[in-house]
C-alpha cells in the first residue's frame, strides 16, 4: 500500500489518465495522520487500509493535516489554555476545515482519470469540496452533532453561528457523498433522521478488530487473583471515575480484585486507588497485547464512545466486555451473551455487573468465547470490507 505525506500541494503533478487494470473500482484514501508515521493512525486505520487493498486497487492513501503556515494559523487562531480544548478547536475549526477540503480537491484534481472514487474517513473535511473532484465515499464513525448533544464537550469545541456553519459543511459533505459507510447503525440513524439523508445512501458496516494476525485466546491465569481492565486516553469521558468508584465497592466484596488503568490523564484526588495500577496511555502493540492476555475482564463505562475498538481488541482476545447501554456500544456487545451492557453513571449497576462476573468463571469464560466468537466472525476489517464492497461495485457499474 502507498502512503502519501501531504507537503507542497501546489507541486503535485497530473498523471497520465491509466483505466483500472481488472475492472475493480480505484480507489483514493484521504485520512488525518500519516500511515508509517503516526502509531495512532497506523492503529486505527492502517488495517483498515490494507484490507481495502486486498479488495480493489489503492492508488494510495493521502494524509490531509495541515502542514506550515496553516497548521502554524490553525494553532494560533484556536487557542485555548487547556491543553486538550486547543487540541480539539485546532482540529475542529471552520478554517482547518476548509483548507483540508480544498487540499483534497487539489489532490485529485493532480490525478484526475487515476481514480474512480475518493474514500475519507471522518468529516474533518470534505473531499467533494467542488464539482471536479471524483466521486466521493464516506466512512465515519459518529457526527458532530452527537457529538454536540454530548454532556462532554470537550469533543465539540464549537457553538453558536460556528457550529451551525460546521454542522452545515457536515450536512454537505454527506448530501455530495455517493454513500456513507458508519460503523454502527446507532450513527447511520442519526445521519439519516438529523440530516435528512436517505437511507439508502447509508450503510452500517461495523469496524474491525486492530490486530495483525488475529490474536490467539489469552492463556489461563491460575493462582492469580481476577484482574480488571480499562483504556481510556481522556479518563473522565471514558467513564474512568465511575469505574474506580464502582471498583471500590468491588473490593468490600472481593478484597484480592485487581484494576489496571491505561490513561493519559492525571487521576482525580478524591477517588479511591487501592489495588489500581495506573498505567501511562501507549500505542505500542506489543504491551497492548500483554495487557489484554494478563486481563480478565474489560470494563468501559464511557460518557461518550463513538464506537469501541477497545472492546473488539478484548474481544479477540477471549475478554468479555462491561459497557455502557444506549449507544453504538449495544452494537458491539452483546448484552448477556458476549458481556455486559449497564446504564450510563449508574456505580452500582457497575458494580454489580463486575462483582458477577468476577465470582462466576464458567461465565465470563462463556462470555469471553462468545465474544471472540463473535468478533472473528463478523469484526475484522476484511469482513467490513466486504460489507462496503457490494455498494461500491454497484455505484461503480451505474457510472
Amino acid at each position: 500500500m502507498q502512503t502519501t505525506r501531504i507537503r507542497d500541494i501546489s507541486s503535485s503533478k497530473k498523471i497520465t489518465s491509466v483505466p483500472s487494470t481488472n475492472g475493480e473500482p480505484r480507489l483514493l484514501g484521504f485520512l488525518l495522520g500519516g500511515l508509517g508515521r503516526d502509531p495512532a493512525a497506523d492503529t486505527k486505520y492502517g488495517l483498515f487500509f490494507q484490507a481495502l487493498s486486498r479488495r480493489f486497487n489503492l492508488i494510495g492513501c493521502y494524509d490531509l493535516s495541515l502542514q506550515g503556515y496553516s497548521r502554524f494559523l490553525a494553532a494560533a487562531l484556536n487557542f485555548h489554555p487547556n491543553m486538550r480544548m486547543w487540541k480539539e478547536r485546532y482540529y475542529k475549526n471552520l478554517y482547518a476545515f476548509n483548507q483540508r477540503s480544498r487540499n483534497a480537491v487539489r489532490i485529485q484534481n493532480s490525478l484526475l482519470g487515476e481514480v474512480d472514487f475518493v474514500i475519507q474517513l471522518g468529516v474533518l473535511f470534505d473531499a467533494y469540496w467542488s464539482r471536479r473532484p471524483v466521486s466521493n465515499l464516506i466512512y465515519t464513525d459518529y457526527t458532530a452533532r452527537l457529538s454536540a448533544i454530548s454532556p462532554y464537550r470537550f469533543r465539540s469545541p464549537l457553538s453558536g453561528a460556528k457550529l451551525a456553519k460546521w454542522l452545515d459543511y457536515e450536512s454537505r459533505a454527506f448530501q455530495r457523498a455517493k454513500h456513507i459507510f458508519t460503523r454502527s447503525e446507532f450513527v447511520r440513524n442519526d445521519i439519516v433522521e438529523s440530516y435528512g439523508i436517505s437511507k439508502k445512501k447509508v450503510s452500517a458496516v461495523g469496524g474491525g478488530v486492530n490486530f495483525d494476525p488475529f490474536p490467539s485466546p489469552k492463556p489461563p491465569h491460575p493462582g492469580q487473583s481476577p484482574m480488571f481492565f480499562f483504556v481510556g486516553s481522556e479518563f473522565m469521558r471514558k467513564g474512568g471515575d465511575l469505574l474506580l468508584q464502582a471498583f471500590a465497592l468491588v473490593r468490600e466484596r472481593y478484597p484480592s480484585a485487581r484494576l489496571r488503568v491505561l490513561t493519559r490523564d492525571s487521576i482525580p484526588a478524591y477517588l479511591p486507588l487501592e489495588n489500581v495500577e495506573i498505567m501511562p496511555y501507549v500505542w505500542n502493540r506489543s504491551m497492548i497485547c500483554c495487557f489484554y492476555e494478563e486481563a480478565d475482564i474489560f470494563v468501559l463505562p464511557a460518557r461518550e464512545e463513538t464506537w469501541g475498538d477497545v472492546l473488539l481488541e478484548a474481544a479477540a482476545y477471549g475478554v468479555p466486555s462491561i459497557g455502557v447501554s444506549g449507544g453504538a456500544m449495544d452494537e458491539v456487545i452483546k448484552n448477556g451473551e458476549t458481556g455486559i451492557l449497564i446504564p450510563p453513571e449508574d456505580v452500582g449497576a457497575l458494580a454489580d455487573a463486575m462483582s458477577m462476573l468476577l465470582k462466576n468463571v464458567d461465565l465470563r469464560t462463556s462470555y469471553g468465547v462468545a465474544a471472540r466468537k463473535h468478533a472473528k466472525s463478523y469484526f475484522t476489517w476484511d469482513r467490513v470490507v466486504e460489507r462496503m464492497s457490494t455498494t461500491i461495485e454497484s455505484i461503480f457499474r451505474k457510472e
